[in-house]
């Protein structure tokens, strides 16, 4: 089969091209040598010589055919016949790990749908069923259905804005959804380094394993120092690895550079953590506002300071979140400079998530 050889970052601007003309075949691109790839003609597209491929030549390839395109298409004859519904429409894969969430009439067909999914799906590890976030703590209940290479572990990593990072979502909660909050946060330290005129001591004391950290750690002359811990301590485990290789590439030491693992709120009474930070994140979404009177204290009362969180409320209590905010920052003693509560995205019908930040200022 004839194929157009072309530069592998020219692949998608020839696929678009080839389709619109009526020269692409249905057969998959292929990858062919010195980082050039193969793009799978019909019969009807010109020849070799042609001007319009612009230089490039036209290479003869035995077709590479597309497998199936759902994972369903991969089940056994008989299952493919029972109705559509039965089958989760949705699935979260954090690594090589896949979680999947099955309804009643889906769990004698357990295994056919994890072979399925692990047959369609060449990344994943490990399939997953997901009955939900339990405990204090807020992890997946998660059991096995299938391994491609027999192991059962659930610990993975990911890679997010480029970084990797440890996870394991039977263990330690995390979020993908918020990756561009973690980018705003990145923004809004930048913009306050900035105003400060220098580095910026942080404090995440609910980091699990700390997604909000690598592209603080990242950014050159952002940070001098770090107050991070969480509750849990398997989320602390899989943070203190991450941290490891985060802060072996910062180009300078950070210090103070402290990990806990205890109760945020008992911070304020640690004269070491008191007046610590130039920056506070506070990811703790049903009970942030609650913890926020405790957390306060973490903040140094000089000069201006940057408070970021995120929670949980009534859609309708939106205005009045702003007022409560300013009314926890007036209680230390501080000025709310400036106060903003934005929606982020619906929780149920009636809730919805924020985020909230503002710029506090002692005299």
């Amino acid at each position: 089969m004839r194929h157009l050889r072309v530069p592998s970052d020219q692949t998608q601007v020839w696929l678009h091209r080839c389709r619109q003309e009526g020269w692409l075949s249905k057969a998959s691109v292929l990858q062919l040598d010195e980082g050039m790839r193969g793009i799978p003609l019909l019969d009807e597209a010109p020849d070799d010589e042609d001007e319009r491929w612009q230089g490039h030549s036209i290479v003869q390839r035995e077709p590479k055919q597309q497998g199936p395109s759902h994972w369903t298409d991969r089940l056994p004859t008989p299952l493919r016949a029972l109705p559509h519904e039965i089958w989760p429409s949705a699935y979260e894969i954090q690594g090589d790990v896949l979680m999947v969430k099955l309804e009643a009439d889906a769990w004698e067909h357990q295994h056919a749908i994890a072979q399925a999914m692990l047959d369609q799906l060449p990344n994943v590890r490990i399939v997953c069923a997901d009955k939900g976030v339990t405990g204090d703590f807020r992890v997946r209940e998660l059991t096995t259905l299938a391994s491609r290479d027999g192991t059962l572990s659930t610990r993975t990593r990911i890679r997010e804005h480029g970084t990797a990072m440890w996870v394991d979502p039977s263990e330690a909660y995390f979020s993908a959804r918020l990756s561009t909050q973690r980018q705003d946060t990145l923004e809004r330290l930048q913009s306050f380094r900035q105003q400060l005129g220098r580095a910026l001591v942080v404090a995440d004391p609910y980091a699990g394993v700390g997604p909000a950290l690598p592209l603080l750690l990242a950014e050159p002359d952002l940070l001098s120092g770090y107050l991070v811990g969480d509750l849990n301590p398997k989320a602390v485990d899989l943070l203190t690895l991450n941290l490891a290789t985060w802060s072996a590439k910062h180009e300078t030491d950070l210090s103070p550079s402290l990990l806990v693992c205890d109760d945020a709120r008992a911070w304020q009474h640690d004269p070491s953590r008191r007046g610590f930070a130039d920056a506070l994140l506070v990811n703790l979404p049903h009970d942030s506002l609650t913890h926020l009177p405790a957390l306060l204290p973490i903040l140094n009362q000089a000069e201006q300071r940057l408070l970021r969180g995120w929670a949980i409320i009534e859609r309708a209590a939106l205005a009045q979140t702003k007022e409560d905010l300013i009314t926890m920052i007036e209680g230390t003693g501080a000025t709310a400079e400036s106060v903003e509560v934005e929606e982020i995205k619906g929780f149920s019908t009636t809730r919805c998530f924020i985020a909230f930040n503002a710029i506090l200022a002692w005299k």
